[in-house]
């Protein structure tokens, strides 16, 4: 299978730039009715909250990452609304599905989102599909593994950042571990043959993590929504705000990072929602 690969910010390629900077969102859960709430927590308005962050903070980027979990209530018009709220960043926006996702949706009403491949100068991202239908845990498909290992193999100088919805080690936390992606070894056989992999990006655990697999870095991001608490062993919401992460891919290989939120104060969460 090869990579069929979008190429960004074409006068930046041929400069000596410093770095290239991605931002990635993740966990909407947008509703048709933009009144809706998940947990006492209106998705629609915290989306609006963070893309404004991102419109006052963050005005030079070159791309944006929304990394699964789009929709809450399988709507063709949660969809639309996304696409709608993301026109106000003046930047390409790129999409993959979650657990709660309709991939068929997305490509029909975003085509244009659903790469699997991102070149940006001597880095390239590559976008992977763990979503498992009708199911809630991960599992990436021969396919898709397939794909991955095409593109480090036809791009053996470049730098490559993972991205994809579903955890790949166990991150602590009961519950959350019992829905991550299923054959994290399949994925490790593919990153040991090859060594210009330089890190992982992550949806789905609705919170900031930093750990390692495969001795890479790997980063979870905050939801723009609700969170869910670190280590806890049952469904617990967690009262931190809604973020984002910043990636800075630098020509050298190195990648650096944080995450943002969009206020300090504890958030008002519905805490006597058993789920989600």
């Amino acid at each position: 299978m090869q990579c069929l690969p979008v190429e960004l910010i074409q006068k930046k390629q041929t400069m000596n730039t410093a770095r290239f900077r991605v931002l990635q969102i993740t966990d909407p859960h947008l509703f048709a009715n933009s009144g809706s709430t998940l947990m006492g927590i209106n998705t629609s308005v915290t989306l609006d909250e963070v893309l404004a962050k991102i419109q006052k903070d963050y005005q030079e980027l070159d791309c944006l990452l929304v990394t699964g979990d789009l929709t809450h209530d399988d709507s063709e018009a949660s969809y639309r609304h996304l696409k709608e709220k993301l026109m106000a960043i003046d930047a390409p926006n790129y999409w993959l599905p979650g657990n709660h996702d309709q991939p068929h949706l997305m490509e029909a009403i975003n085509p244009s989102a659903m790469q699997k491949q991102i070149i940006l100068g001597n880095w390239q991202i590559v976008l992977l599909n763990t979503q498992v239908a009708g199911k809630i845990h991960g599992y990436l498909s021969e396919t898709e593994l397939e794909l991955l290992d095409s593109c480090l193999q036809q791009n053996p100088d470049r730098h490559t950042l993972l991205a994809f919805h579903h955890h790949p080690a166990p991150i602590n936390s009961r519950w959350m571990d019992q829905i991550m992606l299923e054959n994290p070894d399949d994925l490790a056989r593919i990153i040991f043959r090859h060594n210009n992999i330089r890190g992982i990006i992550h949806g789905h655990v609705h919170q900031a993590r930093q750990y390692r697999f495969c001795d890479l870095p790997v980063m979870a991001t905050p939801s723009t929504c609700v969170q869910f608490a670190p280590g806890a062993d049952e469904f617990l919401a967690d009262t931190r705000q809604p973020g984002f992460r910043v990636l800075d891919f630098f020509p050298n290989g190195q990648l650096e990072s944080h995450v943002v939120r969009v206020r300090q104060e504890p958030m008002n969460v519905d805490s006597k929602s058993n789920g989600y």
